[in-house]
């Protein structure tokens, strides 16, 4: 029988369906529209503004339609925009509104704490030694889906 309590997936998954949860109470609570999953398409876009959702879709893992989905309700609350590619006219890029914007103080005030909560107690040099482990299971995914 398999201890699923000692699969570092277990883990991932557990801390990830928890973070979703808090972040979409914190969100609402404070009065903001905005989705765990919209969230991360804003961390995107505050760090890199414009981008195309084909990108957008690789960089956080979620297939193209549910991307587009996310996309569409943005766009409906006025917090992204698409545009047209200046290089390409046949491609949209993604581009915060003055709205979306003026989310992020507010928005990465209320993840912050969160964030900080789970990773209290925790050394400089396990938290660096989680976020490589980590990477290098994300890496490894990428394989064996490749067939390697």
């Amino acid at each position: 029988m398999l201890d699923f309590e000692s699969l570092p997936l277990y883990w991932v998954n557990r801390l990830s369906a928890m973070s979703r949860r808090e972040l979409g109470l914190r969100f609402k609570s404070a009065g903001h529209d905005v989705s765990p999953e919209e969230w991360a398409i804003l961390l995107l876009l505050w760090h890199e503004d414009s981008q195309n959702p084909g990108e957008m879709s690789a960089r956080t893992v979620r297939d193209p339609t549910t991307m587009t989905r996310l996309i569409d309700g943005m766009v409906r609350k006025g917090i992204v925009e698409r545009r047209v590619d200046t290089l390409d006219r046949r491609r949209s890029n993604i581009c915060l509104t003055d709205m979306g914007r003026g989310l992020e103080p507010s928005l990465i005030g209320l993840a912050k704490p969160m964030i900080e909560a789970g990773m209290a107690g925790i050394s400089k040099d396990d938290l660096e030694t989680t976020v490589q482990v980590l990477a290098k299971m994300v890496a490894n995914m990428g394989t064996a889906r490749k067939g390697n």
